[in-house]
C-alpha cells in the first residue's frame, strides 16, 4: 500500500499513546465483493484462507478507498516495526428508541454538556452514532473534528473541581441511558473462548496448511510412514496448544471476574 491517501482516508487513532494506529477509510464496493466470492468458490476456498491470513488483502479486494466519513470499513495498521494489519466494520447505534421511553427529539438537548463527546458523535436528525470498537474499547465519529475518538472514559483535560462541577450533582436517567447505548457497559469482560474456536484459529495456522500439503505429497509418494508421522506430531501439537491457550483464557477470565465486583453508590438528578 503506498502513501497517497484519499482526501480524510487517513488518520492517526490514539496518536501518542502504546496504542497507536493508523486508520484507513474504504467502502464495500458490490461488484469487488461479488468477483471475491466467485473466487471464493472456484478457488475452494483458498482466497478466503489468503483473506484470514492477510487482512490488508480482504479490504484492498473488497472496498475502495474513501474519506472515513463515508466509510463502513476501517483498515488499522500499527504504528510498530511489525505494520500488523486489521480490519472493523463501522457500527451504528441507534438512539431513536429513546424516544418513546424519554420522548426525545432532534431538537432536544441529549446532553446537558454541549462539548461533551457524545453530543458531537450523534448524527441529527437521524439521531445515530457511527462507532468502530478496536481491542474491546469504543471509538465513535465526532461530527465536528472528523475523526474517530475514544469514548467511555474522562477527558484528559478535566480537573478535579471541573470534575465535580459537571458531575456532582449526578446524571438524569435519560443522560445515564444515552451514555450506557453508546458507550456501553461498565464492565471488564473477558469471556473464555471456547474450544471449537481455538481449534479453528490453530489448525489454520500457514504452518498446519504446510504440514497438510506435506501429507497429501507423502501419501502420494507412497511415503505411509512419514505422513502418519506428521499426522500423530500435528495432533499432538494442536492439542497442546488449545489446552494451553483455553487453561490461559479460564485464568484470565477468573482474574477478571474476582476483581469486577464493585458495589457503587449513584448520585443521580431526577428528569
Amino acid at each position: 500500500m503506498g502513501d497517497h491517501f484519499e482526501k480524510g482516508q487517513h488518520a492517526l487513532l490514539n496518536e501518542g499513546e502504546e496504542n497507536e494506529m493508523e486508520l484507513f477509510g474504504y467502502r464495500t464496493q458490490g461488484c469487488r465483493k461479488t468477483l471475491c466470492l466467485a473466487g471464493s468458490i472456484f478457488s475452494f476456498g483458498i482466497l478466503p484462507l489468503v483473506f484470514y491470513w492477510r487482512p490488508a488483502w480482504h479490504v484492498w479486494a473488497n472496498c475502495i478507498p474513501c474519506s472515513l466519513q463515508e466509510a463502513d470499513v476501517v483498515l488499522l495498521r500499527t504504528t510498530d516495526e511489525f505494520h500488523t494489519y486489521s480490519w472493523k466494520k463501522v457500527m451504528w447505534i441507534y438512539l431513536s428508541s429513546l424516544n418513546s421511553t424519554f420522548g426525545v427529539t432532534p431538537d432536544h438537548p441529549l446532553i446537558t454538556d454541549e462539548e461533551d463527546i457524545i453530543n458531537r458523535a450523534i448524527r441529527k436528525p437521524d439521531l445515530k452514532v457511527r462507532c468502530i470498537k478496536v481491542q474491546k474499547i469504543r471509538y465513535v465519529w465526532n461530527n465536528l473534528e472528523g475523526q474517530f475518538q475514544k469514548i467511555g472514559s474522562l477527558e484528559d483535560w478535566l480537573s478535579s473541581a471541573k470534575i465535580h462541577l459537571k458531575f456532582g450533582s449526578g446524571l438524569t436517567r435519560e443522560e445515564q441511558e444515552i451514555r450506557r447505548l453508546i458507550c456501553g457497559p461498565n464492565t471488564i469482560d473477558v469471556e473464555i473462548t471456547p474450544i471449537w474456536k481455538l481449534l479453528i484459529k490453530e489448525v489454520l495456522n500457514p504452518f498446519y496448511i504446510f504440514q497438510l500439503f506435506s501429507v497429501c505429497l507423502w501419501f502420494s509418494e507412497d511415503y505411509k510412514e512419514y505422513a502418519f508421522a506428521i499426522i500423530i506430531m500435528s495432533i499432538m501439537s494442536i492439542a497442546l496448544t488449545v489446552y494451553d491457550l483455553r487453561e490461559q483464557s479460564v485464568k484470565l477470565h477468573h482474574l477478571v471476574e474476582s476483581h469486577n465486583s464493585i458495589t457503587v453508590s449513584v448520585c443521580g438528578r431526577r428528569g
